[in-house]
């Protein structure tokens, strides 16, 4: 499954950055109850050092679970650039709350 995103950077710098080798932190945002039950916000924020760059490039990814066990939306921000390319960010979400014995899927954020 693929696992990278590529963004294009000012200049038309172009920059790839593969998920699956960083360490995200997900963090539970937002618990809402809906129609076919609990709809969770994840998000995770990457900085980065990129060479060019004044600041450091901020990626914000978002997911939302909804119905539960399924990622329905997703959402990549940056502080620079544009996303050309996504993969889905729902295969790093999802197995990570699995993975964690201690998740029972009703933590307040």
């Amino acid at each position: 499954m693929k696992t990278d995103i590529k963004i294009i950077l000012p200049g038309d710098k172009p920059l790839n950055i593969d998920l699956s080798q960083e360490n995200l932190n997900w963090e539970l945002e937002e618990i809402d109850e809906r129609e076919m039950g609990v709809e969770r916000l994840y998000e995770a924020v990457l900085v980065k050092d990129v060479e060019d760059l004044d600041e450091p490039l901020e990626i914000t990814l978002r997911v939302w679970e909804y119905p539960e066990g399924f990622a329905n939306m997703q959402e990549i921000e940056l502080s620079e650039g544009n996303v050309v390319e996504e993969c889905d960010l729902g295969q790093f979400v999802i197995s990570y709350y699995e993975e964690d014995d201690d998740y029972d899927g009703e933590d307040e954020p």
